[in-house]
């Protein structure tokens, strides 16, 4: 089977079967937006061990002062 015949039978899967198309939209759309709501979430805590992170490494005990 060539390449474009290859082509056209996955576009056909698709066109010819719309409601996988939007399931495979719908899937993207819930995963894109799992990782959008995951990150926002978390931004505060890495805020924060930043925050931290930062006030040890200027506290620390260096050998020359």
């Amino acid at each position: 089977m060539s390449a474009t015949i290859a082509r056209v039978r996955a576009l056909l899967y698709v066109v010819l079967h719309p409601k996988r198309l939007l399931a495979l939209l719908g899937a993207l759309l819930g995963g894109f937006l799992y990782v959008w709501i995951a990150a926002v979430r978390s931004v505060p805590r890495v805020k924060e061990r930043k925050t931290a992170w930062r006030r040890e490494w200027r506290e620390r005990a260096r050998a020359r002062p």
